[in-house]
């Protein structure tokens, strides 16, 4: 039997050590967000206040074996260790939906990508933008993530079809990539706006995790 990585509290402990806040940016953050305290290899503790990020979704996953323990607090990812009071990184900042595949990999979307947290490689890998804003009905299908994209300028059928093959990273569908396939002279800028396409220039979607 594993020993607790690991405890969600209720609120920020009225007693003992002052608690350690979690934020992307070192910033002191003193407002109650989501608190987790977590048990250390020697048998000691602390506590971490991680400040939400812009959705309802909060939840952990825990990966011992790389004592890495994932933790989504409103939508912001952290990559923590229980030895360690700081992230080892982060992402994301709107994440509302999350499905872990059997090898422990994680496809989280927002409401305009789909994100994916290899587990056998520890790398992080970002989807080209999928939909203007608004992503429904995640499923997985082994590695294809099928959904619904949302398209405000279509005010018969608002929800487009895609899906992602995890493999390849092949997006098919989506309301977004609609409309860059319908105007060719369009392309995303580093800012995820559209303007006029100028030159090709390709965008890192990887980094390591661990």
């Amino acid at each position: 039997m594993r020993e607790k990585r690991f405890e969600i509290l209720e609120g920020l402990p009225p007693y003992g050590p002052m608690y350690i806040p979690i934020t992307t940016d070192n910033e002191l953050f003193f407002s109650e967000g989501y608190v987790v305290r977590f048990f250390k290899s020697d048998g000691t503790d602390w506590v971490a206040n991680f400040k939400p990020g812009w959705s309802n979704y909060y939840g952990i996953f825990d990966y011992p074996d790389n004592d890495t323990i994932i933790v989504i607090a409103g939508g912001q990812g952290y990559v923590m260790s229980t030895e360690n009071e700081t992230p080892k990184s982060s992402f994301g900042i709107a994440i509302n939906n999350v499905i872990q595949r059997n090898d422990g990999s994680l496809i989280c979307a927002d409401d305009t990508h789909i994100l994916l947290l290899d587990y056998q490689s520890g790398e992080f890998w970002e989807s080209d933008r999928i939909s203007w804003d608004g992503i429904r009905d995640l499923k997985l299908d082994e590695n294809i993530v099928q959904g619904q994209s949302f398209d405000p300028t279509n005010s018969i059928k608002p929800w487009a079809d895609f899906s992602v093959d995890l493999n390849s990273k092949e997006i098919h569908g989506g309301s977004f990539q609609e409309t860059l396939k319908n105007n060719p002279h369009l392309e995303v800028n580093k800012t995820g706006l559209i303007k006029e396409k100028q030159h090709d220039e390709k965008k890192k979607r990887w980094w390591k995790i661990w």
